[in-house]
């Protein structure tokens, strides 16, 4: 689906002013991420390639989409329908094919490529329109559901490996492109952070963990399934990253440096008695067209702002805490919404919060 044209226009106009203040007059978008971030149009043939099928051509006066002969035509009626984008088409059996369209373009004016552009091209994505805003929503409802329709249907003698097939077949009906696709049963919850399911079967416990898109804006949550009376020491972990999650989602408010609450969520995790354990995984950090824009440290100088996406993730070993939030002027709100869900209230610092709890089957 492309976007309206209002959308396109709004953010064509961010990028013509980075252009002018880089003094740039031709610049291509070839960048898959950037491409659908600008356009709403699939750009690819392989959903994983990072570069796009074909390359968005920018100047100041007009915007060309040049792509060879067998995806121009299908890219302009099916992916970039009602777009004032003019076609540029050349043959994929010509080697010098593309480059003689672009010189025809640019007219010995240097091209630009957008990836050249770093974190100055991605930060014209970091502020979401409201249009961008809706289809997070129901992106973060699909997940959710695809999520819990699992949780709720897992039993014990199911491994790993079916489990995330079950993930894959549920997203499918809902258009979610599960990228990242984490299952993790008993002992392998507390041994790993990233962990790829394999075929060890369920005996008591699982942890499952998304991170996919619909519309290109990526969602990330995690969930956590017990069958029969959780174990006391589970309890208190999760009781623990609970917290450290409340502390991570609480601090994220506008106007906030990132590094000052990726400091914050250091502390709470001293304060609840895990203090090394944000030593064992990422925290998570700026989410939106990719899982992670860019992930959070001590050292990330950015300024939390209104329209911006987080996914926090602390974890600890057997339990983590993840959902992803849309940035308010009255703060954080969840994009993940739990439906059927246990949640639990949770108080820390002062606050209080309800977060997913870990599901008894």
């Amino acid at each position: 689906m492309s976007w309206t044209k209002a959308e396109f226009e709004t953010k064509l106009f961010r990028i013509r002013t980075l252009m002018d203040r880089k003094d740039i007059k031709v610049l291509s978008i070839s960048d898959a991420i950037n491409f659908l971030w600008l356009t709403g149009g699939r750009p690819y043939i392989g959903i994983t390639s990072p570069k796009a099928c074909a390359e968005i051509l920018i100047t100041q006066d007009n915007v060309y989409l040049l792509s060879n002969n067998i995806e121009a035509q299908r890219l302009i009626q099916e992916e970039l329908n009602g777009l004032p984008i003019e076609v540029v088409e050349f043959p994929w059996w010509e080697p010098k094919g593309r480059q003689t369209s672009l010189d025809e373009i640019s007219r010995g004016k240097k091209v630009f490529i957008d990836t050249d552009l770093g974190e100055e091209l991605t930060q014209l994505r970091w502020d979401l329109l409201p249009e961008e805003q809706k289809r997070y929503m129901e992106t973060g409802i699909c997940a959710s559901k695809i999520l819990e329709k699992v949780a709720f249907s897992v039993k014990p003698g199911d491994t790993e490996i079916e489990v995330s097939r079950m993930i894959k077949k549920i997203s499918a009906e809902y258009d979610f492109y599960p990228f990242v696709n984490l299952v993790a049963s008993d002992e392998r919850a507390y041994k790993y952070r990233h962990p790829l399911p394999t075929e060890k079967p369920i005996e008591k416990y699982v942890l499952l963990a998304v991170s996919g898109h619909k519309y290109g804006l990526m969602t990330s949550l995690t969930r956590l399934v017990c069958f029969g009376e959780i174990p006391e020491d589970l309890r208190e972990r999760h009781q623990a990253v609970l917290k450290v999650d409340v502390a991570f989602i609480d601090a994220t408010k506008p106007g906030r440096k990132v590094k000052d609450i990726f400091e914050e969520g250091k502390k709470a995790y001293k304060e609840v008695g895990f203090g090394n354990e944000w030593h064992y995984h990422h925290q998570g950090g700026m989410a939106g067209y990719n899982s992670r824009e860019f992930r959070a440290t001590s050292y990330s100088d950015v300024t939390v702002a209104v329209n911006q996406a987080y996914a926090w993730n602390p974890s600890i070993a057997g339990t983590k805490s993840e959902d992803t939030i849309l940035i308010t002027e009255d703060g954080a709100e969840i994009i993940t919404k739990t439906l059927e869900y246990p949640l639990t209230e949770i108080e820390f610092r002062g606050v209080s919060m309800l977060r997913p709890d870990i599901l008894v089957r």
